[in-house]
């Protein structure tokens, strides 16, 4: 680990250019009311969306109240958004997340922070890491092919990983026990992550990507770090393009944009679908787990610049629709599920709103919400079961 970082932090002493700009840029605003768990929410979906002034004010609001939460977070951004889009950005935003010295070549945590944020908020983004943890984790195991893998050596995992004529599955799950970070099937005896980064490098990964996610791994236990150099070997003999996307305008609840209420990985953005479902005259046809996964596909997955490819958007609708087959969906279900939440949105934001309006009184502090904002839930059309 010490190697891999003080090669990191001369990569990016190497690389390091200051940009004047970020001098400028004013103190941001605080969110109001806002918790640890929602700045980080906010902070990442802001980073996916290239808004520099939501990311900016939950950031700095978040180095404020939980600095090490901050700095896991952006770490984690750094592989789970960046991707294989853009690995200088990657590299930069590890060292600055994970090594203090890298911090003060900027002169302190603040400016360090803006010119993280800056970077990540500008550069294509990549999901394919966290879409082939959603694949190898959802979609339903083989036990032939599963108990055949754990109980094979170590150069056999790193031939099957090699192996493109394999199942993606296949492939993914030989990785991740090779690399000795599968809690499920631990094996003392496995090649260990640096064996597969060599056999990575050996494919045509690129070092530095391997480097930025061998710092990553000495302070996550997450798979991450096996997957991102993954993504990178099935791109190598592909064409990626960035691609721009429009994204649709947020609506606010107070001063958050809605985005912020994550449907599943926040426990106000869960209470809101759950109130949101409980809301109709007629049980909605599908279960709140189930529709908080696909509002979060359709809502906190959006990126404004994305790597683009045809192996990558096999990779993204694969991941899902093991998402929500996880969650009990069958395929021919999924595009109603969609346009049924399309349909009902204005019934989401009002739950976001009633659920933001209970927990800023149950704070002991007054909402601070437009007044057009704080809207009572609408009576939706009665859903009918198909």
């Amino acid at each position: 680990m010490k190697q891999a970082a003080a090669m990191l932090f001369q990569h990016l002493c190497d690389h390091h250019e200051p940009a004047s700009h970020i001098a400028d840029l004013p103190p941001p605003r605080q969110f109001q009311h806002a918790d640890a768990y929602l700045l980080a929410s906010a902070m990442q979906k802001a980073i996916r969306r290239g808004d520099i002034d939501v990311a900016r004010r939950a950031g700095h609001q978040l180095l404020t109240m939980d600095r090490s939460r901050l700095w896991r977070r952006l770490a984690v951004i750094a592989l789970e958004d960046i991707g294989i889009a853009d690995i200088e950005a990657i590299a930069a935003l590890v060292a600055v997340s994970l090594l203090p010295t890298a911090r003060r070549l900027f002169g302190s945590d603040a400016v360090a922070l803006d010119h993280a944020l800056v970077r990540t908020c500008t550069a294509a983004k990549d999901r394919s890491g966290d879409h082939l943890s959603s694949i190898l984790h959802r979609e339903p195991v083989d036990p032939e092919q599963s108990g055949l893998l754990v109980r094979a050596s170590g150069d056999a995992l790193l031939a099957v990983v090699a192996s493109s004529h394999l199942p993606l599955t296949q492939r993914l799950r030989a990785a991740v026990l090779a690399s000795g970070r599968c809690e499920e099937h631990f094996r003392p005896g496995a090649p260990g992550l640096s064996a597969v980064f060599d056999h990575l490098h050996e494919l045509g990964v690129p070092p530095l990507l391997l480097l930025a996610c061998d710092v990553y791994a000495a302070r996550q236990r997450d798979e991450l770090p096996v997957f991102v150099p993954f993504a990178a070997l099935l791109q190598l003999n592909s064409k990626p393009a960035i691609r721009q996307h429009d994204l649709p305008k947020p609506e606010q609840i107070s001063d958050l944009p809605d985005y912020t209420f994550d449907p599943v990985n926040t426990r106000l953005g869960r209470r809101a679908v759950d109130l949101w479902t409980r809301a109709y005259l007629t049980k909605p046809a599908w279960l709140p787990a189930q529709i908080a996964a696909a509002l979060w596909n359709a809502e906190a997955s959006l990126c404004d610049r994305t790597l683009g490819s045809d192996l990558g958007d096999s990779i993204r609708e694969r991941a899902y629709a093991a998402d929500l087959q996880h969650r009990g969906l069958p395929p021919d279900r999924h595009a109603e599920i969609n346009a049924w939440i399309a349909a009902e949105r204005p019934a989401l934001t009002a739950a976001r709103q009633a659920v933001w309006n209970s927990f800023v009184r149950q704070s002991g502090k007054p909402a601070e919400a437009p007044e057009h904002l704080i809207l009572p839930l609408p009576v939706p059309t009665r859903s009918r079961r198909p």
